[in-house]
């Protein structure tokens, strides 16, 4: 009986090991994770608030009638996470989208160097010295209430209800 041994053949250059694959699969697998989990609305939006596109806030406040409620608020800051949180409360974005045209205000000076111009203008106008900070300001631009730091939901909520009414 003839016997024919098997000869390996070389490996592919190309070829990863398992291991290398695995880790490759994982590590595309936790950014589309990661990417879905911080996936937000226009200027970052969160909650149950709708929103506005800050650049489209005047004219829409000005069509209806309604003061802007600007959020001027920075990813960085811890703070304002509590704040997004309290956005998601049914009875205070139900007061925001009803009597407000809401419109936040994405701090990115620690990111970038600097703010746009228009942003820039926003922070300098309404004196904004940290986030978060909330903003009520009349269709023409005048402020009407402003409310410095997170103090909590009961306070926001009656910040909200002073401010809708002046």
């Amino acid at each position: 009986m003839d016997r024919t041994e098997a000869v390996p053949l070389p490996r592919s250059q190309s070829q990863l090991s398992p291991v290398l694959f695995w880790i490759l699969i994982a590590a595309v697998l936790l950014r589309i994770v990661t990417g879905v989990m911080d996936r937000r609305g226009p200027e970052g939006s969160v909650g149950l608030v709708r929103w506005q596109p800050r650049e489209k806030a005047a004219g829409l406040a000005q069509a209806s009638g309604k003061p802007i409620l600007y959020d001027f608020t920075a990813a960085w800051c811890g703070p304002c996470k509590l704040v997004d949180r309290d956005w998601e409360d049914p009875a205070l974005a139900q007061l925001v989208n009803g009597a407000f045209v809401p419109a936040r205000v994405v701090d990115r000076a620690r990111e970038e160097g600097r703010n746009p111009p228009e942003i820039a203008e926003l922070q300098r106008r309404y004196e904004i010295a940290g986030f978060p900070t909330i903003v009520a300001a009349a269709p023409d631009g005048r402020l009407i209430a402003k409310i410095d730091g997170y103090r909590g939901k009961e306070a926001m909520l009656e910040f909200l209800e002073e401010a809708k009414g002046k």
